[in-house]
């Protein structure tokens, strides 16, 4: 019997094991597929030269990193998904997947994956391998990734022969044009057509298709259930080796929704948001065709350029929510004043432009001109809120004052301007108006230099006790003498410097020389009450009002006490949370205020009491109805009995008759002032008949 030594059969044993070993180092050195080995966290540990040679990698670039540093991309999350599922499910994965090489090259690759387990099934290791079939991928493998990329295409595709017969359609296609492949094929493309394009369409269509073997467009077609849509369309010629047609494929893409999108931007482009009604753009289209039909029919056309008066005062005060929707009712009834092919349009703000057609005389513009009026007068009802505005209108003629839409626009803007200094109405458009804004631009220009050229100079006009008859303040006004121009009314100039900003510089002015002024008087040892200078709301705008002007009170050496603020009563309502603050540092360096022109505007009494005021001072148009309107006599003896239950002294501007002071009296009005008292002179009258020297020594 022959037996073996137990040290010989382990040397066997290792001798077998280390052959198996050799034996699997020289084919995983030599394999001609990539292997790459990694440990049960999918970090490379071991790749072989075949490995390399593929993928551009040498083995201490990949050793720790993981397989997915070779990932192009081409396949989405899901992939792997599956992927790893087969894996941890079966212990293996193949399949074809397409992956990056070192210098950024993607290649397709037939790969295999393993899972290796210890005697326990323990997961020790995954081996991959893989090689490249770039070179390999026949005929088929293209097909069907074709056919892959037909199936899965976002786009409709349709596949004829060289008849227009469909033979082939995606998935795509039947989504968009609800026909399936079954019932599309046999069938030309005349299937889908949606009547919409002539045949002139299609004979230029094949031509191009002829011609170039290419053709793209947008085309509207129609779905199985009816519906038409818009697509872009493009078509294009396949010919075999010998350059004969075999077939033609078209891809198209419904554009339903670009088309939404581009008509939106184009509604967006040409009409108002707010109203719906066409804006500038628009506008001048509409206009230049309505000229072209005026010569046509021989009639006369009218543009409207109609401006709210006080929707400013309402915007301010009630909110633009409020605001908003006044304008959209206002735009309401406009088109409902006008006839049907009348052009009602928004310009933006609370202008608004009407185009009146087929007019024979200009008499029928003024009819319609005092119907919108009117129409505009009826009280709004907005929030809870009824609101009264007026409208202001200027009216050109084509082709009389213009012959194209800006000159036309213009002058109609030129006569509602005219219209609004003459306190609202129409105005037609003349030569004159042109001398009008010709004067305006004059007089801003001129405006700019009246300081530096010592132009303006200070009126005073007194404010005396009803019951002593005794000067107890005064108010500062400006003129303007222009040594070309000749005075300038401050109703004139005082508008455009608010327009443009230079009130700014004008209302520091009038305060520096009122402070001068005071000094020299006081110097004089005359007795001087407190003077009143005016602030605009543009001077509200500035953030540093209340120091600005406590810096000119300082450095003049002034007691601010001797200084009256008056505010109006709009700018006092423009924006009541930023002007109060204002107000409030303003009486704490001292100044008085005074609340002017009182009931002229929306007047908001519930705010009155959060006012540091001292001073109201009643419009003078109450005054001017005090005897003649009982209405105005009651709202006035209102406002003294309120004011004085708040502590207020009360002035009545405007006084121009005994009778208005009598009535005044009555009322327990604490001063007036107006051309009855005296109008506003120079310093050297007011000195002589009004300040007297004081007796203190």
């Amino acid at each position: 019997m022959n037996r073996h030594h137990p040290h010989t059969e382990a040397l066997r044993d290792r001798q077998t094991s280390d052959m198996f070993v050799l034996s699997y180092a020289r084919i995983f050195h030599d394999s001609q597929e990539a292997i790459m080995v990694t440990d049960p966290h999918s970090r490379i540990m071991s790749v072989n030269p075949a490995f390399e040679a593929i993928t551009g990698y040498n083995e201490s670039e990949v050793i720790g990193q993981k397989p997915s540093m070779l990932k192009s991309s081409f396949q989405d999350p899901g992939f792997y998904i599956n992927m790893w599922a087969s894996i941890h499910q079966d212990g293996k994965w193949q399949g074809e997947i397409w992956n990056r090489r070192k210098n950024g090259e993607i290649y397709p690759e037939w790969l295999s994956i393993n899972s290796v387990k210890d005697e326990n099934g323990v997961l020790i290791n995954y081996v991959g391998m893989f090689s490249d079939i770039t070179l390999r991928k026949n005929t088929i493998s293209k097909l069907r990734l074709h056919a892959q990329v037909f199936s899965n295409a976002s786009e409709g595709i349709m596949i004829t022969d060289k008849q227009l017969k469909i033979l082939s359609v995606n998935q795509a296609f039947t989504t968009m044009t609800g026909y399936t492949e079954l019932e599309a094929a046999g069938h030309t493309p005349r299937l889908l057509h949606s009547g919409l394009q002539n045949q002139y369409f299609y004979i230029r269509m094949w031509e191009r298709i002829h011609t170039t073997g290419f053709w793209e467009g947008e085309i509207w077609n129609k779905r199985k259930n009816g519906e038409l849509y818009p697509e872009w369309l493009s078509i294009t010629t396949m010919r075999d080796e010998k350059g004969n047609i075999t077939n033609y494929i078209g891809m198209f893409t419904d554009i339903t929704e670009r088309k939404q999108t581009e008509e939106r931007l184009k509604y967006l482009a040409h009409f108002d948001k707010l109203t719906g009604l066409p804006n500038r753009a628009l506008l001048s289209e509409l206009v230049n065709e309505a000229t072209t039909r005026s010569i046509e029919t021989n009639r006369k056309l009218a543009v409207f350029f109609i401006d709210l008066d006080r929707f400013k005062m309402v915007n301010d005060s009630l909110g633009h929510s409020v605001g908003d929707k006044l304008l959209q009712q206002v735009a309401k009834r406009l088109i409902s004043a006008v006839r049907k092919d009348d052009i009602v349009s928004r310009l933006g703000g609370d202008e608004f432009i009407i185009v009146l057609q087929d007019l024979q005389e200009p008499a029928e513009a003024v009819i319609i001109a005092n119907q919108l009026i009117a129409s505009i007068k009826k009280p709004f009802s907005v929030e809870d809120n009824e609101l009264y505005i007026n409208a202001s209108i200027g009216i050109c003629m084509y082709p009389k004052h213009g012959e194209d839409f800006e000159t036309l626009l213009m002058h109609a803007d030129l006569a509602m301007y005219q219209a609004k200094l003459q306190n609202g109405g129409f105005q037609f458009f003349n030569k004159s108006i042109i001398s009008t804004f010709l004067r305006k631009l004059d007089l801003e220009n001129e405006l700019r230099w009246a300081i530096a050229k010592n132009q303006f100079t200070l009126f005073y006009q007194p404010q005396v006790s009803v019951e002593t008859g005794q000067m107890e303040g005064m108010e500062a006004l400006i003129r303007w003498n222009h040594p070309i121009l000749g005075p300038v009314s401050p109703g004139e100039f005082i508008p455009i410097a608010e327009e443009t900003g230079i009130i700014m510089d004008i209302g520091k002015w009038v305060l520096k020389e009122v402070c001068l002024q005071l000094n020299r008087w006081l110097s004089a040892s005359l007795v001087v009450p407190s003077i009143a200078v005016n602030l605009s709301a543009r001077q509200f705008l500035a953030p540093d009002l209340a120091m600005s002007i406590h810096e000119i009170v300082h450095q003049t050496n002034c007691n601010p006490q001797h200084i009256v603020l008056e505010i109006t009563e709009s700018s006092s309502m423009h924006d009541i949370e930023s002007v109060l603050p204002i107000l409030h540092e303003l009486k704490s360096f001292g100044f008085q205020i005074a609340i002017d022109d009182f009931g002229k505007g929306y007047s908001a009494l519930g705010y009155i009491k959060q006012f540091p005021i001292d001073i109201l001072k009643i419009d003078k148009s109450f005054v001017q109805e005090l005897t003649s309107d009982s209405k105005s006599a009651v709202i006035t003896k209102a406002i003294i009995d309120m004011s004085h239950g708040m502590d207020l002294r009360v002035i009545a501007e405007g006084v121009e008759t005994l009778e208005q002071l009598e009535c005044l009296r009555r009322m327990n009005c604490d001063m007036v002032q107006g051309y009855f008292i005296d109008r506003a002179m120079p310093t050297e009258q007011l000195e002589k008949h009004y300040l007297k020297r004081s007796t203190i020594n």
